[in-house]
């Protein structure tokens, strides 16, 4: 699986697990933004991994992506010289 999609799944389980059970306390609009705000603070320590994970896919996307532009670059300079 894309290391993207686990780590965004990953944040809204957790979102998920810290709102539903205030929702039975309080009100459910603050119920999600509490629960948005405690999992931003516990996500960036309990996913870790997946956050590093999706950075080096993301960053080895950009590599790619700027290596064909130059190769391109290269033959397009090549073809008109």
């Amino acid at each position: 699986m894309n290391p993207v999609w686990k780590f965004y799944l990953a944040r809204l389980a957790l979102v998920a697990v810290v709102a539903v059970p205030l929702m039975f306390f309080i009100n459910a609009l603050l119920a999600l933004a509490v629960g948005i705000l405690v999992s931003m603070v516990l996500g960036f320590v309990l996913l870790k991994k997946q956050r590093e994970a999706m950075i080096a896919h993301i960053d080895g996307a950009v590599k790619r992506r700027q290596d064909e532009k130059r190769r391109l670059r290269a033959e397009l300079a090549g073809d008109d010289a």
